[in-house]
């Protein structure tokens, strides 16, 4: 089964929508790091430890380890991260956790780069920038160059600090290429 990560749960989705799109002004990165955790600790009681309990495999898009890329790009300790993240999750942490690498600066060629703007009505949708055909910026895609690459360099060294299996993968190949390296390193565990 798949799991979306930050969201979904009801709850989830609340807490995602709230740290891409609705913050009334900025948002504390240790506030930032405790939603994520929050949205996290929902999932796991709700979607992946029931899921594990009954012998599903369970892939999530996302999981700790973006939580310390993208804070730890913010200054936030990965150390810490890794502390908040045991204490949301317990003992249900990834066996594998598969690392796309790409360029920060083909990152943003594949999702564009446009200045994130905050909703101004309860429509999901309403203002944002829009991105190819469905995708919309939020406020951490429309962060600076220099972010994404911090947060590429966090990525690329996180075996170092996260429990469990971390394997990198080079993103830069089409998709038929990447697909079959990830079945590769998913097919060993």
């Amino acid at each position: 089964m798949t799991a979306e990560d930050p969201g979904g749960t009801k709850i989830g989705e609340q807490i995602s929508r709230l740290l891409k799109y609705d913050a009334q002004g900025e948002m504390d990165v240790h506030t930032e790091a405790l939603l994520f955790m929050a949205s996290r600790a929902q999932l796991v009681a709700e979607i992946i430890k029931p899921a594990l309990e009954k012998g599903k495999t369970v892939l999530c898009d996302r999981f700790i380890s973006a939580t310390c890329a993208y804070q730890g790009s913010s200054g936030y300790p990965v150390d810490k991260i890794i502390e908040l993240g045991k204490f949301a999750v317990g003992d249900i942490w990834p066996d594998l956790t598969i690392i796309l690498d790409i360029p920060a600066e083909e990152g943003r060629n594949r999702t564009g780069h446009k200045k994130y703007q905050r909703a101004k009505t309860n429509h999901k949708d309403a203002n944002q920038a829009f991105l190819f055909k469905n995708v919309i910026t939020d406020r951490f895609d429309s962060r600076s160059l220099e972010y994404h690459r911090k947060a590429r360099k966090w990525f690329l060294k996180i075996g170092e600090y996260y429990p469990g299996i971390v394997k990198v993968i080079d993103g830069t190949g089409d998709i038929e290429t990447v697909h079959k390296q990830v079945i590769d390193i998913v097919e060993k565990i």
